[in-house]
Protein backbone atom coordinates (compact mmCIF):
# COMPACT_ATOMS: atom_id res chain seq x y z
CA UNK A 1 0.00 0.00 0.00
CA UNK A 2 1.34 3.27 -1.20
CA UNK A 3 1.74 5.93 1.47
CA UNK A 4 -0.45 8.11 -0.17
CA UNK A 5 -3.43 5.83 0.36
CA UNK A 6 -2.47 5.02 4.01
CA UNK A 7 -2.97 8.55 4.61
CA UNK A 8 -6.33 8.96 3.21
CA UNK A 9 -7.55 5.23 5.27
CA UNK A 10 -5.63 6.84 8.48
CA UNK A 11 -7.63 10.26 8.02
CA UNK A 12 -10.84 8.41 6.87
CA UNK A 13 -10.83 6.27 10.06
CA UNK A 14 -10.88 8.93 12.70
CA UNK A 15 -13.51 10.61 10.10
CA UNK A 16 -16.13 7.62 10.34
CA UNK A 17 -15.37 6.53 14.14
CA UNK A 18 -16.36 10.18 15.20
CA UNK A 19 -18.92 10.99 12.83
CA UNK A 20 -19.99 7.71 11.00
CA UNK A 21 -19.06 7.07 7.02
CA UNK A 22 -22.95 8.26 5.39
CA UNK A 23 -22.70 11.48 5.98
CA UNK A 24 -19.15 12.00 5.59
CA UNK A 25 -18.74 12.75 1.70
CA UNK A 26 -15.17 12.90 -0.49
CA UNK A 27 -15.75 16.54 -0.70
CA UNK A 28 -15.84 16.75 3.26
CA UNK A 29 -12.64 14.54 3.05
CA UNK A 30 -10.45 16.02 0.94
CA UNK A 31 -10.86 19.70 1.87
CA UNK A 32 -10.12 18.52 5.18
CA UNK A 33 -6.65 17.08 3.87
CA UNK A 34 -6.05 19.42 1.61
CA UNK A 35 -5.93 17.34 -1.19
CA UNK A 36 -8.25 17.16 -4.50
CA UNK A 37 -11.23 14.83 -4.83
CA UNK A 38 -8.78 13.13 -7.84
CA UNK A 39 -6.11 12.27 -5.67
CA UNK A 40 -9.32 10.52 -3.69
CA UNK A 41 -10.18 8.47 -6.34
CA UNK A 42 -6.98 7.48 -7.49
CA UNK A 43 -6.98 5.83 -4.97
CA UNK A 44 -10.16 4.95 -4.19
CA UNK A 45 -13.24 4.55 -7.06
CA UNK A 46 -15.60 4.97 -5.37
CA UNK A 47 -16.59 6.18 -0.75
CA UNK A 48 -17.97 2.41 -0.49
CA UNK A 49 -14.61 1.44 -1.45
CA UNK A 50 -12.93 3.51 0.94
CA UNK A 51 -15.30 2.73 3.77
CA UNK A 52 -14.51 -1.00 3.05
CA UNK A 53 -10.79 -0.40 3.03
CA UNK A 54 -10.88 1.69 6.58
CA UNK A 55 -12.82 -1.61 7.63
CA UNK A 56 -10.45 -3.48 6.38
CA UNK A 57 -6.69 -1.83 7.84
CA UNK A 58 -9.17 -1.40 11.38
CA UNK A 59 -9.62 -4.94 11.96
CA UNK A 60 -5.98 -6.43 10.72
CA UNK A 61 -4.76 -3.77 13.26
CA UNK A 62 -6.74 -4.79 15.92
CA UNK A 63 -6.32 -8.47 15.26
CA UNK A 64 -2.21 -7.49 15.17
CA UNK A 65 -2.76 -6.32 18.94
CA UNK A 66 -4.69 -9.45 20.11
CA UNK A 67 -2.09 -11.57 18.53
CA UNK A 68 0.75 -9.65 20.70
CA UNK A 69 -1.28 -10.64 24.13
CA UNK A 70 -2.23 -13.76 22.97
CA UNK A 71 2.42 -14.14 22.48
CA UNK A 72 2.54 -13.04 26.29
CA UNK A 73 4.07 -15.12 28.75
CA UNK A 74 0.81 -15.50 31.90
CA UNK A 75 -1.63 -17.81 32.52
CA UNK A 76 -4.82 -17.90 30.72
CA UNK A 77 -7.00 -15.95 33.17
CA UNK A 78 -5.34 -13.18 32.98
CA UNK A 79 -4.43 -13.52 29.00
CA UNK A 80 -8.18 -13.43 28.05
CA UNK A 81 -8.56 -9.92 30.49
CA UNK A 82 -5.79 -8.09 28.67
CA UNK A 83 -7.41 -9.44 25.52
CA UNK A 84 -10.88 -8.04 26.99
CA UNK A 85 -9.07 -4.33 27.77
CA UNK A 86 -7.47 -4.33 24.37
CA UNK A 87 -10.94 -5.15 22.93
CA UNK A 88 -12.56 -3.02 24.83
CA UNK A 89 -10.08 -0.03 24.07
CA UNK A 90 -11.39 -0.68 20.46
CA UNK A 91 -14.86 -0.47 20.65
CA UNK A 92 -14.87 2.26 23.16
CA UNK A 93 -13.60 3.77 19.90
CA UNK A 94 -16.69 3.05 17.47
CA UNK A 95 -19.38 6.20 18.36
CA UNK A 96 -23.35 5.49 17.95
CA UNK A 97 -23.43 7.21 14.51
CA UNK A 98 -20.95 4.57 13.23
CA UNK A 99 -22.95 2.13 14.76
CA UNK A 100 -25.58 3.45 13.70
CA UNK A 101 -24.78 3.92 9.91
CA UNK A 102 -23.43 0.18 9.59
CA UNK A 103 -27.14 -1.08 11.25
CA UNK A 104 -28.69 0.62 8.54
CA UNK A 105 -26.47 1.42 5.74
CA UNK A 106 -24.07 -1.55 5.40
CA UNK A 107 -25.21 -4.26 7.04
CA UNK A 108 -22.72 -5.91 4.58
CA UNK A 109 -19.84 -4.56 5.99
CA UNK A 110 -21.16 -5.97 9.64
CA UNK A 111 -21.40 -9.52 8.04
CA UNK A 112 -17.93 -8.55 6.76
CA UNK A 113 -16.54 -7.68 10.19
CA UNK A 114 -19.05 -10.09 12.31
CA UNK A 115 -17.20 -13.16 9.90
CA UNK A 116 -13.93 -11.83 10.63
CA UNK A 117 -13.96 -11.73 14.38
CA UNK A 118 -15.80 -14.87 14.78
CA UNK A 119 -12.79 -16.54 12.55
CA UNK A 120 -10.22 -14.58 14.75
CA UNK A 121 -12.16 -15.36 18.20
CA UNK A 122 -12.10 -19.29 17.70
CA UNK A 123 -8.81 -19.19 16.61
CA UNK A 124 -7.42 -17.55 20.18
CA UNK A 125 -10.40 -18.81 22.58
CA UNK A 126 -8.92 -22.94 21.45
CA UNK A 127 -5.39 -21.26 22.44
CA UNK A 128 -6.34 -19.93 25.51
CA UNK A 129 -9.05 -22.16 26.38
CA UNK A 130 -6.67 -25.41 26.36
CA UNK A 131 -4.08 -23.71 28.31
CA UNK A 132 -6.42 -22.70 31.21
CA UNK A 133 -8.07 -25.81 31.39
CA UNK A 134 -4.20 -27.69 31.55
CA UNK A 135 -3.78 -25.22 34.61
CA UNK A 136 -6.68 -25.71 35.92
CA UNK A 137 -8.54 -22.64 35.71
CA UNK A 138 -11.10 -23.13 32.74
CA UNK A 139 -13.86 -26.29 33.51
CA UNK A 140 -12.67 -29.61 31.73
CA UNK A 141 -15.95 -29.28 29.38
CA UNK A 142 -15.32 -29.99 25.81
CA UNK A 143 -13.35 -26.23 24.79
CA UNK A 144 -15.82 -26.84 21.85
CA UNK A 145 -18.78 -26.22 23.56
CA UNK A 146 -17.11 -23.54 25.65
CA UNK A 147 -15.70 -21.70 22.50
CA UNK A 148 -19.14 -21.96 20.78
CA UNK A 149 -21.17 -20.65 23.78
CA UNK A 150 -18.37 -17.81 24.18
CA UNK A 151 -18.83 -16.52 20.56
CA UNK A 152 -22.42 -16.86 20.21
CA UNK A 153 -22.60 -15.02 22.63
CA UNK A 154 -20.25 -12.21 22.33
CA UNK A 155 -21.93 -11.90 18.82
CA UNK A 156 -25.63 -11.86 20.19
CA UNK A 157 -24.74 -9.21 22.24
CA UNK A 158 -22.22 -6.72 20.87
CA UNK A 159 -24.14 -6.24 17.47
CA UNK A 160 -25.53 -3.01 16.08
CA UNK A 161 -29.44 -4.82 16.58
CA UNK A 162 -28.84 -5.13 20.01
CA UNK A 163 -27.34 -2.41 21.42
CA UNK A 164 -29.39 0.39 19.51
CA UNK A 165 -32.73 -1.53 20.50
CA UNK A 166 -31.19 -1.37 24.42
CA UNK A 167 -29.47 2.02 24.14
CA UNK A 168 -26.18 0.29 25.66
CA UNK A 169 -22.84 1.43 24.41
CA UNK A 170 -20.85 -1.13 23.05
CA UNK A 171 -18.24 -1.23 25.89
CA UNK A 172 -21.20 -1.64 28.47
CA UNK A 173 -22.15 -4.91 26.43
CA UNK A 174 -18.94 -6.37 26.23
CA UNK A 175 -18.23 -6.34 29.57
CA UNK A 176 -21.40 -7.57 30.63
CA UNK A 177 -20.79 -10.70 28.39
CA UNK A 178 -18.08 -11.06 29.57
CA UNK A 179 -18.50 -11.09 32.87
CA UNK A 180 -21.09 -13.46 32.84
CA UNK A 181 -19.79 -15.78 30.74
CA UNK A 182 -16.30 -15.68 32.50
CA UNK A 183 -17.84 -16.85 35.58
CA UNK A 184 -19.50 -19.68 33.79
CA UNK A 185 -16.82 -21.47 32.43
CA UNK A 186 -14.12 -20.47 34.93
CA UNK A 187 -13.25 -22.54 37.87
CA UNK A 188 -12.60 -21.56 41.41
CA UNK A 189 -9.86 -21.34 41.07
CA UNK A 190 -10.27 -19.05 37.77
CA UNK A 191 -12.74 -17.16 39.74
CA UNK A 192 -10.24 -15.72 41.91
CA UNK A 193 -8.05 -14.82 39.31
CA UNK A 194 -10.93 -13.54 37.61
CA UNK A 195 -12.01 -11.16 40.65
CA UNK A 196 -8.61 -10.10 42.05
CA UNK A 197 -7.98 -8.47 37.93
CA UNK A 198 -11.53 -7.08 38.77
CA UNK A 199 -12.10 -6.91 35.21
CA UNK A 200 -15.09 -4.51 34.37
CA UNK A 201 -15.70 -2.77 37.59
CA UNK A 202 -15.12 0.76 37.41
CA UNK A 203 -12.83 0.48 34.17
Amino acid sequence: MNEEKEKIISFASQKFLLGGFYKTTIDEIAAEMHVSKKTIYRNFSSKEELVKAVAKCFLNENARRIEEVINVKCNAVEKLVRIFEVVGGIVSRVNDRMLSDIHHYSPERWKEIDDYRTKKMTSFLTNIITQGQKEGYFLKDRPEILITVFIASVRAVVNPDFIINNRFTMLEALKGAIKILMNGILTEKGKKIFNKLNYGADK
